[in-house]
């Protein structure tokens, strides 16, 4: 049941593929800080054009300045072979609240499958971003990570990975962030993630993350 495309929802570092052909995936995931931030995210995604997928990312969090922003994306298939897939994703961020835009952003992601047993995951990317520390002006920042989806079972997956932002910030370039969790595949329809997080979004908090993906 794991496959090539199903490394992303609540992990960092995306996978190479897009969401099946008439199918709706909808990855939803909640987080928590060790300093009570709490971040609930829902995202579908569908398939509207042969190797194109479109999704609509939206996050609430109590604790952000933008509170309910939106992240439409396309991704684009350029690659597919039976052990490489690779896509690039452009998207923007929308707050829903204050009616801004936050930023945009593209990044390649690829994965590929190394052995029956593991599937490894590669990103970079470019984001440009407006910061409260930057008197809301817009700083760019280069993305990279590689995680790794390791098959202990038909039904049960174990994903590390190592993710890091550099660009102008307040102090430097951020130190890297790490997750590594368990992917469970209750069935074709049904994936549920727990995951712990390390320095997530640069200030050395600690996450926990539940994630579920439905697929109709």
């Amino acid at each position: 049941m794991p496959s090539l495309a199903f490394a992303a929802g609540a992990y960092l570092v995306d996978d190479g593929g897009i969401t099946e052909a008439n199918k709706l995936q909808v990855e939803n995931w909640y987080s928590q800080s060790n300093t009570g931030e709490t971040i609930l995210v829902t995202n579908p995604g569908y398939q509207l054009l042969p190797n194109a997928e479109f999704a609509m990312q939206e996050s609430y969090s109590e604790d952000s300045k933008t509170v309910n922003t939106v992240w439409p994306q396309v991704k684009y298939l350029w690659h597919k072979s039976e052990n490489i897939l690779s896509s690039t994703t452009i998207g923007t961020n929308y707050s829903t609240t204050d009616q801004k835009n936050y930023g945009s952003y593209a990044y390649s992601s690829t994965t590929v499958n190394v052995s029956e047993l593991a599937d490894v995951h590669f990103y970079v990317g470019w984001q440009n971003w407006r910061h409260s520390w930057h008197n809301n002006k817009s700083v760019d920042f280069l993305n990279y990570g590689i995680g790794s989806q390791m098959h202990l079972t038909k039904t049960l997956s174990f994903i590390p990975e190592l993710f890091q932002s550099n660009g102008a910030s307040k102090n430097g370039p951020t130190r890297p962030a790490t997750q590594f969790g368990l992917r469970y595949f209750a069935s074709d329809f049904f994936i549920f993630d727990l995951i712990y997080g390390h320095n997530i979004n640069g200030n050395l908090q600690d996450w926990t993350t539940f994630g579920a993906t439905l697929t109709f």
